[in-house]
């Protein structure tokens, strides 16, 4: 290998080196993520930072024998298309030139630069003799991170046109910016082979392609990454059973009235009113409101009474409303207005009763405190009962579950990233 320079940061004052001294041009710090000149014999600060630097699971200055040639990183880039990421790392021998090693999803590519260009359109190239044609559309790769030192000019943000030419397990990747064109040709390598040559334990991928497209270019390709494509599908089928939800909940009908609840006993038996239920089954919603709590809670127990059968379907509801003060400063609890639903009831007609109580807090008032015209002897709560109800509840359900899958994926793939 060539000599090593040593220089220092002049963002960070971290000492660096320049492994490639001679051929690079721009180092991104190890340290500060600061992108230098170091094409003279003065470092010059081209951009400066004061973050981390990324971090990669090869590091500038790691050394492994590949296809029978030690090669030593100098640099590595991280990349995206759209959604989709990968790693690209920069590899030098002072007497074979520089060479690409691309992590993509668990798997590898080595890449060589081309200087016998393939010749064609932007359908079909021939390269050596062979024709090679488009994988997809073309896109536009851009950089995210970047660190060690490069050959040419290069920072975050960089953007280039890329596309994809492929011939069995061989791939041609193009990319245009700046007035320049490169092409790379890029090959399978065992991640055995990657792991052995720099001394890494990364774990296997989870399957191997037998002829793969280079990902990074090809992001359209095998894109495990559909991520937004999951989150779209789990939202559209969301919104379908919230359809199907509406449409099967029935025809609406209702019946409202008012109960007064007085303090420490409970009055029984107010009817509130008469709803009829039409479908084979449906929920019904029962709301309690009341504008008068302070300091109070008013329980309330409901009986839905089938009028051809006499038969009752019981539920619970209360209304609550409590503040005060502590060491913290003011505080306030509970709900003026309170939901119960019931659940897949019977066709038929029903009388909604209330047995309704309402208490103090701390304590129920006394006798006394109930004379005293600041304070009501009984509560009034509203209360209306209808048919139709949609039970948010297994619609909540529905959205966890749809939405579980491409969240861990998602979270998969970024621990991933992280492990780059």
């Amino acid at each position: 290998m060539t000599a090593v320079r040593a220089i220092t940061c002049p963002q960070c004052g971290g000492a660096l080196e320049v492994r490639a001294a001679g051929f690079s041009v721009n180092l991104a710090c190890l340290h500060c993520g600061s992108l230098l000149d170091v094409s003279r014999p003065e470092v010059a600060l081209i951009e400066a930072h004061d973050t981390a630097a990324a971090r990669f699971r090869l590091k500038p200055g790691m050394r492994g024998a590949l296809f029978d040639v030690e090669w030593e990183v100098v640099g590595a880039l991280r990349r995206s298309e759209g959604s989709y990421r990968w790693a690209e790392f920069l590899l030098f021998n002072p007497y074979a030139g520089y060479r690409w090693l691309i992590l993509s999803e668990g798997e590898w590519q080595f890449g060589t630069m081309l200087l016998d260009l393939p010749q064609g359109d932007d359908d079909t190239v021939t390269w050596r003799g062979k024709r090679y044609a488009r994988h997809e559309e073309p896109g536009t790769v851009r950089i995210t991170a970047v660190l060690g030192e490069f050959y040419w000019r290069i920072r975050k943000g960089d953007e280039v046109a890329s596309a994809v030419f492929e011939r069995g397990g061989i791939v041609l990747s193009r990319e245009g910016g700046g007035g320049e064109v490169n092409w790379t040709e890029l090959v399978e390598i065992d991640v055995d082979t990657v792991e052995q040559a720099f001394g890494l334990s990364a774990p296997k991928p989870r399957r191997r392609a037998a002829a793969q497209p280079f990902a990074p270019f090809a992001a359209t390709e095998r894109r495990e990454n559909d991520i937004p494509m999951m989150f779209a599908i789990a939202l559209g089928a969301l919104f379908v059973l919230l359809l199907a939800m509406v449409l099967i909940a029935g025809p609406v009908d209702s019946a409202s009235g008012s109960v007064n609840a007085p303090y420490a006993v409970t009055r029984e038996g107010m009817k509130i009113g008469t709803i009829s239920v039409r479908r084979p089954h449906q929920f019904v919603k029962v709301k309690a409101s009341a504008e008068q709590l302070t300091n109070t809670w008013v329980d309330l127990d409901y009986s839905l009474v089938d009028r051809a059968t006499g038969q009752s379907i019981d539920g619970y509801g209360i209304v609550e409303q409590y503040s005060g003060t502590d060491s913290d400063g003011s505080w306030t609890e509970g709900s003026r207005s309170d939901t119960t639903v019931f659940g897949q009831v019977p066709r038929g007609t029903y009388d909604l009763y209330v047995d309704a109580a309402a208490h103090g807090w701390p304590s129920d008032p006394t006798a006394a405190e109930l004379g005293w015209y600041s304070l009501p002897t009984t509560i009034t709560v509203a209360v209306r009962a209808e048919t139709g109800a949609i039970p948010w509840g297994n619609w909540w359900t529905a959205a966890f579950l749809l939405f579980l899958f491409p969240s861990l994926a998602l979270w998969r793939q970024m621990r991933k990233e992280r492990e780059w």
